[in-house]
């Protein structure tokens, strides 16, 4: 690589490179001398001072014994028949103390505080132990205190015994002896080391008897070492050792060193492969620069690509929107009329129509199908609660489809396990429409046997009701390789296929989407020329209650709507024809007027209870006709009436004053539920 490059844009970045490294790496070494000489000075400082502090605290302790024995001397003996009072005083003031004893001149323990834990010392006669009769009887002549070596206990443990002769009544009586270990009050001294110093202390035999920070790593090159006397009459001294561990290194500096050097070093790396790139890029500047060009160019047409794009996206939802409407409004009157029909025909006759009115709502179908994915893909799909009871649904979906399946010599069987009946809060219609859109998923690939319905319910721990339900038919089953596809919108089986069997493939991609919105989850299984099985499974809260409020249709008699007076608005004559002849049927008569301004005159000149308003109307149309008739009557029923079944138009519809929305083409049990609603007097 560097035969190829200039010898002036690689040798000036090396030399940059080689020259920074050499002034951080001589830096660093004058700041690690200064960090240790910082750190030898710090535990020269704290070795004098430890030193100090454990002369101070020996000192202090020993003199506690010495002022017990004051006070028997003063009392000529008196006073050792209530000294375990300031004994057991003594031990609790000061933790260097583990016990104490009063050993008589014949060298017999003859008194111990506290006697708990040290019964084997008791009677125990010290001449007998090699390290103590030699320096107690010493000691005892000379009226000085004696300190032994760290010794192991008769009763257990370690300690240090500190004999203080006491003489009354002008001879040797006994010595008081306290077992004492200092570590507790050595630790309250160097707790404020933060862990930089490990601290040893070694008795005059050289037996470690105190150790701080032991598991810390130390640096041996910086020791500190000093001597506490303790006996002078023997010249004992205690060995004071204090070592620097890494920790007081690191709050010295050398871990900021450290990185300090590892920053320079790559602060100098990167300064180089800077001024290599530099020189580098000024060769290449012209080439950088033209492709900025070309690259603003092409982000500038890419913008106007994604405006064109967003501007064809909201032209196919309008022309959805109003293809929509356009397809419903004939679809309203057809079904209608076909509805209208069905009475006094002949046989052949009602079989045309039957035909007729499984086309059109066929057609319908379609047209809902399409509209649901456009409000997917647009965001504007949304979840709604209301009251219903999943296992009634699927009892009237059954019997609904029923007709269907016999017609084409097919069978449709329930299976119910474990039903427990209970009222939820859900999206009553995207439930009904994912099972609606299986059982006619079945139908349509099935050509012998039928389709079996299995409904399992259970509540759960939440109180909430699990629902599993299984829909297998006798069709002619999926291939493996389109079971992963079969959930993709648009998606049917092969070509061959498509011609055979009607439908949008759009089906199956909605079920999928509505159960997952619903918390759900759908599977497939299949087994070609044998059938297919669909699974899936929804949560619902249960309600608190569990009152059936549903009006039935076959209640219509129980409501009097003879002396109703009504008025229809709308543009369509085809649409009022049908609703005045729907309305005949519960016993009404209504008036008509083609547009908006036509049926603002003709309610000022009459008392109409209920109004039908259309929302798309020459003239005027329905959202302002409501407005305006709300100014003149606030009571006054209005129901819209129209093929626009977007959300924004039914919003607008109830914000403008109806009192509900009918999407055409509606059934007449929805119109007499809504009636029911309206006007029934109980």
């Amino acid at each position: 690589m560097f035969k190829t490059l200039n010898k002036k844009i690689v040798i000036f970045p090396l030399a940059t490179f080689l020259v920074i490294t050499l002034i951080v790496i001589t830096a660093w070494q004058e700041s690690l001398n200064n960090n240790k000489d910082l750190v030898r000075e710090s535990v020269l400082q704290n070795g004098k001072l430890i030193t100090k502090e454990f002369k101070n605290i020996f000192k202090a302790d020993v003199a506690r014994l010495e002022n017990l024995k004051n006070r028997i001397e003063f009392t000529n003996g008196l006073y050792l028949d209530y000294w375990e009072k300031d004994a057991t005083m003594l031990l609790e003031q000061n933790q260097s103390f583990k016990f104490l004893e009063w050993i008589d001149s014949a060298m017999v323990i003859r008194k111990i505080n506290p006697l708990k834990g040290n019964e084997k010392a008791i009677n125990l006669d010290i001449s007998k132990v090699e390290y103590r009769r030699h320096e107690w009887i010493k000691h005892s002549k000379d009226s000085s205190v004696n300190i032994t070596p760290w010794a192991k206990l008769t009763q257990g443990g370690n300690a240090f015994l500190v004999d203080v002769p006491v003489y009354f009544e002008n001879k040797f009586q006994g010595t008081i002896t306290g077992g004492m270990n200092f570590k507790d009050n050595f630790d309250k001294l160097a707790k404020n080391l933060n862990n930089h110093l490990s601290i040893q202390l070694f008795d005059h035999n050289n037996i470690l008897f105190y150790e701080l920070n032991k598991d810390s790593k130390t640096n041996n090159d910086i020791i500190f070492q000093d001597s506490i006397l303790v006996d002078k009459l023997d010249n004992q001294k205690w060995k004071l050792q204090v070592t620097a561990n890494n920790n007081l290194f690191t709050a010295n500096g050398r871990y900021i060193t450290n990185i300090t050097l590892i920053i320079g070093l790559v602060l100098s790396f990167l300064i180089s492969l800077l001024i290599y790139f530099y020189q580098r890029a000024r060769a290449e500047r012209k080439l950088v620069l033209k492709s900025n060009k070309e690259l603003l160019q092409t982000n500038k047409q890419l913008n106007i690509e994604r405006k064109k794009a967003e501007k064809a996206s909201l032209a196919k939802t309008e022309f959805l929107s109003n293809m929509s409407h356009e397809i419903r409004t004939p679809l309203h009157a057809i079904l209608g009329f076909i509805d209208l029909l069905k009475s006094n025909l002949k046989k052949s006759d009602k079989e045309y129509l039957n035909l007729m009115s499984k086309s059109s709502s066929n057609l319908l179908n379609i047209v809902n199908d399409i509209l649901d994915i456009d409000k997917i893909e647009s965001g504007k799909l949304e979840l709604t609660k209301v009251k219903f009871n999943p296992y009634q649904k699927i009892i009237e979906l059954i019997e609904v489809n029923q007709f269907l399946f016999i017609q084409k010599d097919l069978y449709l069987k329930g299976k119910y396990i474990n039903i427990e009946n209970k009222f939820v809060l859900g999206d009553e219609s995207k439930f009904i429409q994912v099972v609606n859109n299986i059982l006619k998923n079945g139908l349509k690939f099935t050509n012998n046997g039928g389709v079996t319905l299995t409904y399992n319910e259970e509540i759960t721990n939440d109180n909430k009701l699990h629902i599993n339900i299984s829909i297998a038919d006798t069709g002619i089953g999926i291939p493996k390789n389109r079971l992963n596809t079969i959930f993709e919108r648009f998606t049917q089986l092969e070509n061959s296929v498509k011609k055979q069997y009607e439908g949008s493939g759009l089906g199956l991609a909605i079920c999928k989407i509505f159960i997952k919105m619903m918390g759900g989850e759908i599977s497939v299984k299949s087994t070609p020329n044998k059938g297919t099985t669909f699974e899936f499974y929804l949560k619902y809260p249960i309600l608190k209650n569990q009152e059936d409020n549903n009006i039935k249709f076959e209640n219509q008699k129980d409501i009097n709507l003879k002396n109703l007076n009504v008025l229809i608005i709308d543009d369509n004559k085809l649409n009022i024809i049908v609703l005045k002849k729907i309305l005949e049927d519960f016993g009404v008569k209504a008036d008509s007027a083609n547009n908006g301004k036509v049926g603002l005159k003709k309610f000022k000149e009459k008392n109409y209870q209920l109004i039908f308003m259309d929302i798309h109307m020459p003239e005027m149309d329905g959202w302002e006709t409501t407005k305006k008739i709300r100014e003149l009557n606030k009571d006054v029923i209005i129901f819209g009436l129209s093929a626009n079944v977007t959300t924004e138009a039914i919003d607008k519809a109830l914000e403008s004053g109806m009192n509900n929305y009918l999407s055409k083409p509606f059934k007449k049990e929805h119109l007499y539920k809504l009636l029911f609603f309206h006007f029934n007097k109980e």
